[in-house]
Parts: structure tokens; sequence; C-alpha cells
């Protein structure tokens, strides 16, 4: 499997466990507590073995049903240099899983009237106006293309239908990415958010407008917009909007001093699969740098395991968490529709995450109305309304696992929910 192949992987990570063919798992007539402890120790010995045999550095796995959480437990190492075992707390790269939270915001401007999701971007991001779609990249980096047909909306960047690209997806326009200086999230210098979405304006489209998906920077442009819409740069308005009323208290942008220690660290295989090293990747101390000013809509957020089943569960509970309402009904029917009319197989494509349909219940495990978030550095997290239920599970590997350890968990999760029923 090549680099590219690896990375589209990873950032599509919600989309290929949507896609998990196996046979579903029927409840057991009987329910016994014993029932529940034996599926309990499988859930241990996967985590137990894959980390003896150096598969996986560590992990934090969580469940909750109706919602309450029914296991939450650490495995591994959060440092193996440092002799630091893992901790439920830990903290972890959340990477795209920050998109759900992006999209929410998007929404809650929709619902107060500070936007409409069929808008052109360009009435607030006026450098989208004119936009160009590539047809060829000299040996310079500059390119040539034809104007567009149409225009950017909200509701194409919230469905990663604009146009607009990631630079790994494609190495002609990757070589436009690098000449501009695009940034494509985990950034470590002082750009502001505007800055690097003018950048990206600066770039053709890969396509036209709503022709089809193409995973995005969009993401990254929808945050800025959240900037000049309510006024606030994109991480304040997160925190005091969606962090705070979730009680998402050890999430961040920026990790504090007295936290820092709680920050896991990223980890690939060695060439002989053997052992586990620190990642050679290098935009790894984002979380870290206080100067930073641009926060990515796309990436950049850092949390525990249990503080995103908070934003999970809210999405469940039709956008209330303890009593408070964060979106409003209508915006949780919206996240959790068909957006688009691709034919996109076993789920369809809501706001910023995957939704099982009917094809994907049949073939899977999810029940219809499921739907989760993935990121780059290999965390996962889904919900099955139909069960009542949704768990998570963040290690933090750049390549991600090749023991398919989300699949795995995925199948003994559903194991113990059906004993529960």
């Amino acid at each position: 499997m090549n680099k590219l192949q690896l990375i589209r992987g990873v950032f599509l990570l919600a989309l290929i466990f949507f896609n998990h063919s196996c046979n579903k798992i029927e409840p057991t007539k009987k329910k016994e507590n014993k029932s529940i402890t034996q599926v309990e120790s499988k859930i241990d010995s996967l985590f137990k073995i894959t980390v003896d045999k150096n598969q996986i550095p560590g992990a934090v796995a969580l469940i909750k049903h109706k919602g309450k959480i029914i296991f939450h437990r650490a495995y591994g190492h959060r440092n193996k240099e440092l002799g630091q075992e893992q901790d439920t707390m830990d903290i972890f790269r959340l990477a795209s899983m920050t998109k759900g939270l992006t999209a929410a915001a998007i929404l809650q401007l929709n619902e107060k009237g500070l936007l409409d999701l069929d808008d052109d971007i360009a009435k607030y991001l006026p450098e989208f106006k004119d936009l160009i779609i590539l047809d060829s990249v000299h040996q310079d980096s500059s390119f040539s293309g034809h104007q567009t047909n149409s225009h950017i909306t909200v509701r194409q960047l919230l469905t990663h239908s604009s146009g607009i690209g990631y630079g790994f997806q494609n190495d002609q326009y990757n070589k436009l990415v690098l000449h501009q200086d695009v940034s494509e999230g985990f950034c470590q210098d002082n750009r502001t958010s505007r800055q690097n979405t003018r950048k990206i304006a600066s770039l053709p489209l890969m396509q036209e407008p709503g022709k089809s998906f193409i995973y995005s920077l969009s993401y990254d442009v929808l945050g800025t917009l959240i900037e000049v819409v309510s006024g606030m740069r994109y991480d304040y308005y997160i925190k005091e909007n969606l962090l705070e009323p979730l009680h998402m208290q050890n999430s961040y942008f920026i990790i504090p001093k007295e936290s820092r220690e709680m920050l896991v660290q990223v980890y690939e295989p060695s060439e002989d699969g053997k052992k586990l090293l620190p990642a050679s990747y290098s935009d790894i101390e984002y979380p870290l740098m206080e100067s930073r000013q641009f926060y990515s809509g796309g990436a950049d957020l850092c949390g525990t395991a249990e503080d995103y089943t908070h934003f999970i569960q809210m999405i469940m509970d039709g956008g209330i968490y303890k009593n408070t309402r964060v979106l409003s009904e209508n915006s949780v029917k919206m996240m959790l529709s068909k957006q688009t009319e691709f034919d996109d197989g076993d789920s369809d494509q809501g706001f910023s995450t995957w939704v099982t349909n009917s094809k994907g219940a049949e073939n899977g495990f999810m029940s219809k109305g499921s739907f989760g978030f993935g990121g780059f550095f290999d965390t996962y997290g889904w919900a099955d309304p139909h069960l009542n239920m949704n768990a998570i599970l963040l290690l933090q590997m750049y390549p991600n696992n090749q023991v398919d350890i989300h699949g795995k968990y995925q199948k003994l999760v559903y194991e113990l929910i059906h004993q529960l029923k």
C-alpha cells in the first residue's frame, strides 16, 4: 500500500467502517452478567495481545449504553520510551474528528440566521468570487485552467463537494498546495485562518462545485467562515458554543501546560514490523504551540475519549446535552440526513459524517441511522441510535494500525450491547 492510499484510508476512516462487511451478531436469548463479563474479557484480551505484539502502542476504549458509560479502559502506553502507561484521561490528537464540531458550529450560525447553507461563500469570503478549475500544472508550478459555471455554497463545503481538494489526493494539485504554502492542518507557524484561506482560494478547483465528493480542505474554509460570521476566532467560538455546553473540559486546541503530560505520543511500526517507534511524521507538535493563530476547522482539536462521547451523545439526543440545547432538532436531522445526490453505497453523506442506510444495515453491524467520525492519527467514534449506544476507540498511530483493531473492537462492542438488550 502506498503513502497516498494510507493517508486516504485514515482520513476516510468513518466511511471504511460503514462499509465494513460482516455478518450481523444476533442477540443471545439469555442475558447473564457472566456473559457480559466474558465479552469484556474478550475486549481486554484483544488489546492485551495487540499491545504485547507491538501492533499498537496503547489505546483508550469507551462504550456508552442508554447514556451511561458501561466500559472505559486504557491499555498499553501513552509513552513507551518514558514507561508511561495509558490512562483513560489521556489526551489524543483527534484530527478530522474536529470536523463534526465545525459542522455543528455552522448549523448553529444557520439557526441564528447569520448565514444560509445555500449561500455563495463569496458573500462572506470574496476571495472565492472568481473560481478556476484546474486543467494542467506547469513545470514552474504555475497552472492553466478554465472558469467554473457555478459558485461554491456553504452546503457544498459541508459535504466535501466544493471542488477544493487535499494535496495528498493528487500529485499535480499537491505541487500547487506546496507552491502556495497552504497549510492542510496541524499548522506550526503564525499565520491566521484568513491568511491560509486566501491561499486555498488562490488554488484552482479540482472539479466543478457540486459535481462529486472530494475529501478536502473545505472544513478549513468553514473554520474561517465561522470567524467572519461570528466575529470570534474559530477556537474561541468552538470553546464557548460547543466545548463548554457539552462539558468537554478536557478538550483543547492548545493543551495547557498542566495537562501536557497527558498528550499521547504518536507511533509508527518499524520497517521489520516487530516494534513501534516514535512517529517520523513531523507535524505533531501543534497542540503545544501557544503562539498559533490559525486553528484548523478540519483537524486541530485534541481531547479525551469521554469528552468526545459527549458530542456524539448530544447528536443522538436530538441536540440536547444535560438539559442544555446545543443544536436544534432540525439541525441534527440535517446533519444525519443524505445531503447529496451521489450514490455512496452502504452509507449516505450527511454533514461531516456518514450515515448507515438500509443497504449498510443489511451488510454490517450497524443499524440504519448509525453515524461516526474518524481521524488521521487512528481515532474513531460512532453511535447506533437504534441500540441507544455509542462507542469510541482512540489510538495515536501514523500510519494507522494494520490489524483492523477498530473492526475487531466494533464487533465486540455489538456483542456486548446485545447481551444487555
